[in-house]
Parts: C-alpha cells; sequence; structure tokens
C-alpha cells in the first residue's frame, strides 16, 4: 500500500480548493500539455506550491515532460458536477494512503475525536504506519471534512454525511495485509527546465518555517535574494550586500557537454567541479563566523547537569538564527534578553513568567514557547541521542522529535551546535552538519551533485547536507555554494550558460 503523509494545504475555503483541483482535472487536454503550461494552470487555481510541488503532482498523479491525464484526473473529469467530484476525491485520499484513513475514519466512527486526540494517537505505538508532520495531518482533516467523510462537532470530528458509502469499502482493508504490501506510489518527475520559478517568488520561506511571504520581505529588503530569485536565509543574507568577489567562471577550459549529457553526473565530473570550486574559494576573503556555544551561554558542564534543557535551549536559538528575520547581533540580543528575564527557563519548566521585560521580542518569545512545548512532548531526547552511534543516527532523533513540520534545516544547525559543545563526536558529522538551504539545494542541482532541488523531508536534507559537503569540501559549505552561485551568478535560465566552463543543467537547455 502507499503511505503518502505529505498533502496540499487547503486555504481557508477547503472545499474551494478541492474544487480548484477538480477544474485543473477537467481542463487538462485529454491529450497532454507541456510541463510549463500545466503549472500555469495549478498556479492560476493557487495549487501550485514552489516549495513543495510533489505535493499536488502526487495528488493528482501527474508530471514529466508532458502532462498527461492520470486515472484520478479522468475519473474527475468524468462526474457531472463537483459534488461527485468529491467524492472521487476522498476515495483518491483513501488510496494514497489506506491505513492513515482507515485509522481515522474507525477512530471517529466509534466517537468524536479531537484533532490533538488523534494525532497523539497517530503519534503511538497503537499506530504502525508513518505520521504525517501536523501540518499536513491538519490539511488531511480539512480534506476529510470538506469531502465530507468527517464533520466537526466543536473541536472534535465525526463522522460527515459522505463516510457511509466508504465503510463496506474501509472494512474489507486489512491493516496487517497493507503492511505487508508495501506499494509506494512513484515519485512525480519536474522536468529540469521547468524548476526555475525565477519569475514567481514561492509563497512561503519553507526551510526557515516563516508565514511571512517572500513578497512582503522583499519589499522590506530586496537584497535577501540569491540569483534566480531563490532566499537567503536570515545568518547569509550579508552575502548579497558584501564587495563583489572574483567570479568563478573563465578560468578554465569548458567540460564538454558530452560528458553530462542526459543530465548523468559521472564521478569525475563532479570530483573536477569540485577541484575548481575549492581553487576560486582559496582565493576568497573566508567565511563569516560561525554561531558558536559562548554565543549562546551554552556549556558542556550543563550537558551532565541537565542535558534536556540544553538540547531545548540550542533549539531555541535554532529558532531563533532561521526564524527571527534579523542579523547574527539580533539573533543573540534576543536569546540573551529572553535568557536574562529568565523566560527560557520558565518554559522549560512550564511555568508563566513572572514579567516580561520591553527587551522581550515577541517573536522571539513565541518561538522559544514552541520549542518548549515540542520538546516537553519528548523528555528523553538528551537521553536518547546520547545512545546513538553516529550523526546520521543523531538527525533521526532530533528530526522525530522535533521535526513534524516544525523544524527542518534548524536540525543541521543544531548536530553542529552539538559537536561544538563535544556532545557528540562522529565521523560523518561534518557531513550533516551543513546547512541545506534552498540556493544551496539549487546550487548542487544545476551542478548535478542532486538529482532535484526540492527537499519534502529530512531524509532528502541529508543528502543534500552530505552533496553540499562533497561539493564544497570541509569548509562551511552553506557559505562557499552560496557566495560561488552570486559570484557565478549562477540562476535558472542562466544568462551566462553559452559561456560557462562548469558542467551544468542549465548548459544542457
Amino acid at each position: 500500500m502507499p503511505q503518502v503523509i505529505e498533502f496540499p494545504p487547503l486555504g481557508a475555503e477547503p472545499r474551494a480548493t478541492l474544487f480548484a483541483v477538480a477544474r485543473v482535472c477537467r481542463d487538462t487536454p485529454a491529450g497532454g500539455e507541456p510541463f510549463a503550461a500545466f503549472r500555469s494552470r495549478l498556479r492560476a487555481a493557487k495549487l501550485w506550491d514552489r516549495e513543495r510541488p510533489a505535493a499536488i503532482l502526487r495528488v493528482l498523479g501527474a508530471s514529466g515532460a508532458t502532462v498527461t491525464r492520470s486515472p484520478f484526473m479522468v475519473a474527475v473529469a468524468a462526474t457531472k458536477n463537483d459534488d461527485e467530484a468529491l467524492d472521487v476525491i476522498a476515495d483518491r485520499w483513501l488510496e494514497l494512503n489506506p491505513l492513515l484513513f482507515k485509522t481515522i475514519f474507525e477512530l471517529i466512527e466509534q466517537r468524536a475525536h479531537g484533532k490533538d486526540e488523534l494525532s497523539k494517537f497517530l503519534g503511538s505505538f497503537a499506530y504502525r504506519g508513518k505520521v504525517p508532520s501536523r501540518p499536513d495531518l491538519e490539511a488531511y482533516f480539512l480534506t476529510l471534512v470538506a469531502t465530507g467523510v468527517a464533520r466537526t462537532v466543536g473541536i472534535a470530528l465525526v463522522h460527515g454525511p459522505r463516510a457511509d458509502r466508504l465503510k463496506v469499502k474501509i472494512a474489507g482493508l486489512d491493516t496487517d495485509e497493507l503492511l505487508e504490501n508495501p506499494t509506494p506510489l512513484a515519485e512525480p518527475v519536474i522536468p529540469a527546465a521547468a524548476e526555475d520559478d525565477g519569475a514567481e517568488a514561492p509563497a512561503a520561506i519553507a526551510d526557515a518555517g516563516t508565514a511571512a511571504t517572500l513578497t512582503a520581505v522583499a519589499a522590506a529588503a530586496p537584497e535577501v535574494f540569491g540569483p534566480g530569485g531563490s532566499p537567503l536565509p536570515p545568518f547569509l543574507r550579508h552575502l548579497a550586500t558584501a564587495s563583489k568577489e572574483k567570479s568563478p567562471r573563465g578560468r578554465e577550459r569548458a567540460v564538454p557537454t558530452s560528458r553530462f549529457a542526459g543530465g548523468v553526473f559521472a564521478a569525475d565530473v563532479l570530483e573536477e567541479t569540485t577541484t575548481r570550486i575549492g581553487a576560486w574559494w582559496k582565493e576568497t576573503p573566508g567565511a563569516t563566523p560561525l554561531y558558536a556555544p559562548a554565543d549562546f551561554g551554552f556549556d558542556p558542564e550543563a550537558w551532565v547537569e541537565g542535558a534536556d534543557e540544553v538540547v531545548y535551549r540550542i533549539a531555541v536559538a535554532a529558532a531563533l538564527v532561521f526564524r527571527l528575520e534579523t542579523d547574527r547581533d539580533g539573533v543573540i540580543r534576543a536569546y540573551r534578553a529572553l535568557d536574562t528575564a529568565k523566560v527560557l527557563g520558565d518554559l522549560y519548566h512550564g511555568t508563566v513568567p513572572d514579567s516580561l521585560p520591553a527587551q522581550v521580542d515577541a517573536r522571539a518569545l513565541m518561538l522559544a514557547s514552541l520549542a518548549a512545548r515540542r520538546c516537553a512532548e519528548t523528555p528523553e531526547l538528551a537521553s536518547s541521542i546520547d545512545q546513538q552511534k553516529s550523526a546520521a543516527e543523531v538527525f533521526a532523533a532530533l528530526d522525530a522529535a522535533l521535526g513534524r513540520g516544525l523544524f527542518r534545516i534548524e536540525l543541521h544547525w543544531m548536530l553542529g551546535m552539538l559537536g561544538q559543545l563535544g556532545v557528540i563526536r562522529f565521523d560523518d558529522l561534518g557531513e550533516l552538519s551543513s546547512l541545506p538551504h534552498r540556493l544551496v539545494r539549487d546550487t548542487l542541482f544545476r551542478l548535478g551533485f542532486l538529482a532535484t532541488p526540492y527537499a519534502a523531508d529530512g531524509a532528502a536534507l541529508v543528502a543534500a547536507a552530505r552533496a553540499a559537503r562533497t561539493a564544497a569540501g570541509t569548509d562551511p559549505a552553506d557559505e562557499v555554494l552560496s557566495r560561488f552561485a552570486l559570484a557565478a551568478g549562477c540562476a535558472y535560465d542562466c544568462p551566462n550558460r553559452r559561456a560557462c566552463e562548469y558542467p551544468c543543467r542549465e548548459r544542457l537547455e
């Protein structure tokens, strides 16, 4: 059975969004159309998410250079009205993850269940399937309600008016058989030429996890964008206004496109790219100083006395670094204000702070509260970290505890901080402590180190972090590759591709 756990968000009007899905299915030409035209149709329907395009494509079952109607799209197109289309969409959600659908369906059939209660059940040992992140689970609940499979009673869910037609089908599904016969869906194929999206800013900064739109940020600070519209994270935004470095182009003979034709970059081609980047990097002023444990008052001895609180404080610092929309000094100042006011200690112990001094940033307080809540759900996280045997296992433990829609790229930063503290000392730490933000992934994709710039889960971020280390060596890969892209003018639909000597997917266009 498939176990899809990533679902497109439905916005403020879920039914209207599902009706838009139905319109896309009906309007897609029966003979197919180029991916770019199909993507434009999704954009017009407000269904395209540049940061998570696979979610809607996976639901539709459509991808590739020429998009043709999938069986699901054909079934929707054959419906007579939107109400019938909702039934087909409900069936599709069942098809995408039968175990998840069956579990929720049967729980809310027994009695009313709150969303938090359902989420906790799915996260317990009683549920043996993959667990969606909380935002994806919220989107799932909204779909069940919008299709009439469920309805809300206060804050709880119960069976809806269209649940009866699915009862026989759900009853016929056996949990053990579903688990014994894994049949994952094929991942959507997104043509390389269609991944630029340069003319359209993404709806949100996914790596930073903020709700502020890039267009709003750009209006206040246009320099936050890298080449091709890729956003620079707060800790690297100074690069966009820094003095221009020497271009890494125009130094070597061009690598013939025949050596990487077809989009397959052999090991020797990648090794040559790494060597060229390394030679250019030696001429640059060097990397910006990393955040250090002393910046936040982290002490190795505190790990012995209260390791779980240290993990919590590192999580707060990570949230501020990536989401506070300020520079290094602003992050440290915000953290110290929370610490000096004893707010961090109060939140960790679950008590209400006695007072909130004026210097405590409201957004920083919110982020610290979210980190405290998630850490409270996994009180043995530090002990779990101590038991791991590699940095990859530590990352997996952090992802299981703090991921699920809360932290993504921050987990790599936390790994690096734990390494600086001496808490973890594994050979693969350097591979995972690179920060694979969007500009880095875009650059790695163009240079052939990654098959896709998208990262929908922790595993994809780990792969990107390792690829960054391969491409940039032991120096901070995120800064090396970001500065390389800025200095070389790397971008989708690159204006330099005719004269560039680097092996790059843009030269194949």
